[in-house]
């Protein structure tokens, strides 16, 4: 495992040609609903699989045909942010990595004590999902993560830990999962 800042990782990732997959740990807020919500602030811990690099129109008509549809979906262009490389995206002064989840492995959420909540809890104050406008069973997840909330990503063989802050939860879940190709 290397210890690496967001300058090494935008180096890092602007360094990869084409699609791979990737193992992502990130720390986000999980923006619950305010009404009713006993928990206050909490924090969002995800492992998930991803493809870095994708091309979202392809992926989307690939899963069209998959499916026995046309492979006539266009994409719009996106609806915040500017791309500045291939997988990243600056946004008011952020950089966010740009991911195609393949497969989110493990959620965790902690409140402000650092009290493990399960999802159960959490579930009725969950903001609601937008309908997709794919016309697909499998709907193709875009997740953009900004590059501070990333804990670890692990592609290529090697496993890097960003050096920002992490909570505790993070890290135990960064050192203890083997990384899933």
């Amino acid at each position: 495992m290397k210890a690496i800042n967001q300058a090494t990782l935008i180096d890092t990732i602007n360094a990869v040609k084409g699609a791979t997959f990737a193992t992502i740990i990130t720390e986000t807020d999980a923006r619950l609903k305010k009404t009713g919500n006993p928990f206050g602030p909490v924090r969002k811990i995800s492992r998930v699989n991803v493809c870095l690099g994708f091309q979202y129109e392809a992926a989307v008509n690939r899963q069209r045909i998959r499916e026995d549809s046309e492979a006539d979906f266009e994409a719009r262009p996106r609806q915040w942010g500017e791309r500045i490389s291939a997988m990243l995206i600056g946004h008011k002064g952020r950089t966010y990595l740009e991911t195609k989840v393949q497969r989110a492995l493990e959620t965790s959420y902690i409140d402000a004590t650092g009290k493990e909540l399960s999802k159960e809890d959490v579930r009725p104050f969950l903001p609601a999902r937008s309908k997709s406008r794919q016309e697909v069973a499998d709907e193709v997840i875009v997740r953009d993560y900004a590059l501070d909330s990333i804990r670890s990503l692990a592609f290529g063989g090697e496993t890097y830990l960003l050096t920002q802050a992490t909570a505790p939860v993070a890290v135990k879940i960064a050192r203890t999962q083997p990384v899933t190709k």
